[in-house]
C-alpha cells in the first residue's frame, strides 16, 4: 500500500507529488522538488531527503535528496556545472519546477523546459522528461520473505533547436541519493572476465579512491564513509551489468541498472579533464558523501549525435531496493544476481 505517513509529509512540501503503489512501497514523483523521486519501503523512506531545506531552498545550490536527473559532464571543457569558472548548479536542475505531463496508477511522466549554459558560453535549451514506471520484484524475493519497491525510469534531454557538437556534448545522468554512507559497502558486477583496474574503474576524480576497492572475481566492492568525498566512474570497457550498495544498518540492499546503448559515453569526472572527455566511457558511477551523509548510486546515458549535431540523450534505468535479513538478501545476491554475497554482506 502507499504510505500515507511519507506521502502527508511530502504533500506538506509539494502538494502536486504523486504516488505509485510499487510491491511493499511507494515510488514518489515530485514535480515542485524539480522533478525528483523518493523511494520508500512501507513507513520508511529509503532515499535521503532533507526536509528542512526542501522547505525552506537557499539562494546556493539545495541538495535535497532522492534520484535526479542532470546533464553531464559536470567538469572539463564542454561542462555544465562550470559555466562561469566556479561550481554552480544552474536554476534549470536547482529550481525549475516539473509539470506531470500524465499520470496512471503504474506510469507517471514529468517534464519541464529548461537553459542551461555551458563552459564554452553556449546557451542550450532542452526538454527535460522523466518518464517511471512501476516494475515487479524477482519471485525469489517474496521467497524469501523480504519486502522490497522498484521501478523504471526513462529520462531524457532533447534540445530545443540545434547545436553542434563542436559546442555541445550533453550525457543524461540520474544521481540516486540514499542516507549513510558509514559502513555502507558499494558494489558493481561486470560480465568481462579477467579485467585489469585500469578497464574497470575511472579514478580520474578527486581523492584516493582506489585504496578502498578490493576485486572480487567479476565484482569489485567499494568501502563507503570516512572523511573523505570519493567518486568514481565504471568503465563501458569492463561491460558493466550493475552497481549496488548493502547499508547493515537499515539492512537495506539496493541494486542499480542501466544497459549500455549506441552513442558517444563519456568521461563524467568533476575536473579539468586534462585528458579530455573522450579518454573514457562511464557507464555507472558511485559518489561516497562522507561527512556529507550520503552517497549515490548513478547512472549515465550516451549522447546520440547525427551529423554532427547533437539529437537527445536518455539514461533508462531500473532501482530495486530490498529490505530484510542479512541472510535473506545474502541469498538474493547469489541467486538472483549470481554475486558472492560473502564479499559484501558480512
Amino acid at each position: 500500500m502507499i504510505s500515507q505517513v511519507i506521502a502527508e509529509k511530502i504533500r506538506g512540501i509539494d502538494p502536486g507529488v504523486r504516488a505509485l503503489e510499487s510491491g511493499d512501497g511507494t515510488i514518489f514523483l515530485s514535480p515542485g522538488m524539480q522533478g525528483r523521486i523518493f523511494c520508500a519501503v512501507g513507513d520508511e523512506l529509503i532515499s535521503k531527503l532533507d526536509f528542512p531545506l526542501a522547505a525552506h531552498p537557499t539562494e546556493d545550490f539545495n541538495n535535497i535528496g532522492g534520484n535526479s536527473l542532470w546533464p553531464a559532464p559536470e567538469g572539463g571543457p564542454y561542462a555544465f556545472n562550470y559555466p562561469h569558472g566556479e561550481w554552480t548548479v544552474q536554476d534549470g536542475i536547482n529550481k525549475v519546477k516539473a509539470e506531470v505531463e500524465s499520470c496512471s496508477a503504474d506510469t507517471c511522466v514529468m517534464k519541464k523546459r529548461i537553459s542551461m549554459l555551458n563552459a564554452k558560453g553556449v546557451e542550450v535549451k532542452l526538454d527535460y522528461r522523466r518518464e517511471t514506471k512501476t516494475a515487479s520484484l524477482p519471485a525469489l524475493a517474496g521467497q524469501l520473505g523480504l519486502k522490497g519497491t522498484s521501478y523504471i525510469s526513462s529520462d531524457s534531454f532533447t534540445p530545443v533547436g540545434e547545436y553542434s557538437t563542436k559546442d555541445v556534448l550533453l550525457n543524461a545522468w540520474t544521481l540516486e541519493q540514499f542516507p549513510g554512507p558509514d559502513q555502507v559497502v558499494a558494489f558493481g558486477k561486470f560480465a568481462k572476465n579477467g579485467a585489469s583496474a585500469k578497464e574497470i574503474i575511472n579514478d580520474d576524480f578527486y581523492g584516493d579512491p582506489l585504496s578502498r576497492i578490493t576485486f572480487a572475481g567479476n565484482v569489485f566492492l567499494f568501502a563507503l564513509g570516512g572523511q573523505d568525498r570519493l567518486q568514481i566512474g565504471v568503465k563501458k570497457a569492463c561491460s558493466p551489468e550493475l552497481i549496488g550498495s548493502w547499508d547493515p544498518k537499515r539492512n537495506v540492499l539496493i541494486i542499480r541498472k542501466t544497459a549500455i546503448e549506441k552513442g558517444q559515453y563519456i568521461n563524467i569526472a568533476d575536473n579539468e579533464q586534462k585528458n579530455g572527455p573522450f579518454s573514457t566511457e562511464d557507464v555507472f558511477s558511485i559518489f561516497n558523501g562522507a561527512s556529507l551523509g550520503f552517497y549515490e548510486l548513478e547512472t549515465i546515458a550516451p549522447m546520440i549525435a547525427e551529423n554532427g549535431k547533437f539529437v537527445s540523450s536518455t539514461v533508462r534505468s531500473e532501482t530495486f531496493i530490498y529490505k530484510g535479513s542479512a541472510s535473506a538478501l545474502a541469498a538474493l545476491l547469489e541467486k538472483e544476481y549470481l554475486i558472492n554475497a560473502k564479499e559484501i554482506i558480512k
